[in-house]
């Protein structure tokens, strides 16, 4: 399985800390099993055959359930200090996330957080750099797993004061587009989403301001800089003591689904199979 999901003898030699002649022995004792090639060799690594797909889909799952379990006993019973590495959106991390890390600082555990881009986190997930990820898009990797952990309901706000000498009622969706948008990034994510499930339309408009940290977004729109679209969880507390307002209250509002993303080889280090078991259990009860 190691070997299917980096696609290198190599790399999987690496996570399973052994040698590489060790892993190519058993893949080829494995073949001569079954009696069939499990991959093609070529410079760059090995391409799965079509017995090796079917193999790994039927197996994958139980291999991965067997070996969760096997860590969780196993930091229950064992000395589980060491580092573990952390990744996600700046805003997410500090309003969710850090409040749970108390719990692995007294097992010992040290934690390492990184913020960054969707591809940034992604290319270290794969490459075992980072253990674990919170995300809103999900893995395009074997060699990655994942869990929804919450839905983040989406509001569009502004501050009352600046909604009353900006735009009329009822709201003119073309005035509300000629108004400067703050965004997280240039591609308008969370804004798109918005505009396409409640209005039904694609926002074909520039940001006047982008920062990738949402917590700057909220507070550029508290200085009446402009709109935006935020997670409900981010501007719940302003929204109640009135310094943010809702621009406009669908009947349904979008949500953004939000995932912890795993390397799976880094699940055979106790500490990360404990962190990950700890996120899922804390975060997957508030759903």
């Amino acid at each position: 399985m190691a070997a299917y999901r980096l696609g290198s003898l190599t790399k999987a030699a690496k996570h399973l800390d052994i040698t590489q002649p060790a892993v190519s022995q058993q893949i080829r004792t494995l073949e001569a099993q079954i009696k069939k090639p499990l991959f093609v060799r070529h410079a760059r690594g090995i391409i799965p055959s079509a017995i090796a797909h079917a193999l790994a889909r039927s197996i994958g799952t139980h291999n991965d359930a067997l070996e969760a379990s096997f860590n969780a006993v196993q930091a229950r019973a064992t000395n589980i200090a060491g580092t573990i590495h952390i990744a996600g959106p700046g805003e997410y991390l500090s309003a969710k996330v850090i409040p749970l890390i108390a719990s692995l600082m007294e097992r010992e555990i040290r934690v390492r957080i990184h913020t960054g881009g969707k591809d940034r986190i992604y290319a270290l997930l794969d490459e075992g750099a980072i253990d674990l990820a919170f995300t809103a898009s999900l893995p395009n990797s074997r060699t990655l797993d994942y869990q929804q952990i919450e839905s983040e309901t989406l509001v569009m706000v502004a501050t009352p004061d600046w909604i009353q000498r900006k735009l009329d009622q009822p709201l003119d969706i073309n005035q509300l587009l000629a108004q400067p948008l703050i965004a997280y990034d240039e591609d308008l994510p969370l804004i798109r989403q918005y505009f396409r499930e409640v209005f039904e339309r694609t926002p074909e408009v520039q940001a006047a301001v982008t920062v990738a940290d949402l917590r700057t977004v909220r507070q550029l729109i508290l200085a009446q800089q402009g709109y935006s679209v935020l997670p409900l969880y981010l501007c719940r507390a302003q929204l109640q003591q009135s310094q943010l307002a809702l621009i406009h209250s669908p009947k349904q509002s979008p949500t953004n689904h939000l995932n912890l993303v795993w390397n799976r080889g880094n699940l055979r280090h106790p500490r990360v199979a404990f962190a990950q078991r700890h996120f899922l259990v804390q975060l997957q009860s508030r759903m």
